[in-house]
């Protein structure tokens, strides 16, 4: 049962991230109107919303760009950052969208936050905890690492809000900034759903995989 669970739901987010490649290669290959790059719409729209102090840095790799609120950091990858493709300004403005949910102190950007740490310790204990329990016995033990687990794969579930709210931030932000025309913004659009998806595909496994874990304890 665990098995066919973690095999269906991983099958289906690597459908969703092929789809999301492709999206990204075909508009990342259209030049938007306005003729700029993504670090250029991101500066644009950071300053425009009084968030000078926003920081821009280039990251190594591919759709590597991210948000770092505790350092007011917004980091682009370096197609993103150098080149003025649809795809370029649409990922730059969504990350922009990130920095309005921080100035804002959207709150599910804070909860992220303030669970972080918890996860991370899910991630590198809870396994081995489980584990653990299992050969000493310990039924204590093996509950709190499954615990610890879940909470870890409970993340991706919690994303999935500040994502959408950060893409729809974006659109509404390129469209008053006058940064898109008609088939850009619909470019644009297409890529952010695109993205939204992948996160859907991570929050579906991870539900998934605590379903699969609240099923153990009710057994239990």
């Amino acid at each position: 049962m665990f098995m066919i669970v973690i095999i269906l739901t991983f099958a289906a987010s690597w459908l969703v991230r092929v789809w999301m490649t492709r999206t990204y290669d075909k508009w990342g290959a259209v030049p938007n109107a306005v003729g700029a790059n993504g670090h250029q719409v991101a500066r644009h729209i950071l300053d425009t919303n009084n968030l000078q102090h926003v920081q821009l840095e280039v990251s190594k790799g591919k759709l590597t760009d991210h948000y770092i609120p505790s350092q007011d950091l917004m980091r682009l990858s370096e197609s993103i950052n150098n080149d003025a493709s649809v795809a370029s300004i649409a990922v730059a403005a969504h990350e922009c969208g990130h920095a309005l949910q921080d100035a804002e102190e959207y709150g599910m950007l804070k909860l992220k936050a303030a669970m972080m740490p918890m996860a991370a310790m899910g991630n590198q204990l809870g396994l081995l905890l489980a584990v653990g329990g299992g050969i000493l016995g310990s039924v204590t033990m093996a509950n709190f690492g499954l615990l610890l687990i879940g909470i870890g794969v409970l993340m991706p579930v919690l994303t999935l809000p500040i994502e959408f709210d950060a893409s729809k931030r974006a659109l509404a932000e390129l469209q008053r900034l006058n940064l898109v025309d008609e088939k850009d913004y619909d470019g644009a659009k297409s890529m952010l759903v695109a993205a939204a998806l992948t996160y859907v595909a991570s929050a579906v496994s991870s539900m998934a995989i605590i379903g699969v874990f609240l099923l153990r304890f009710i057994r239990r």
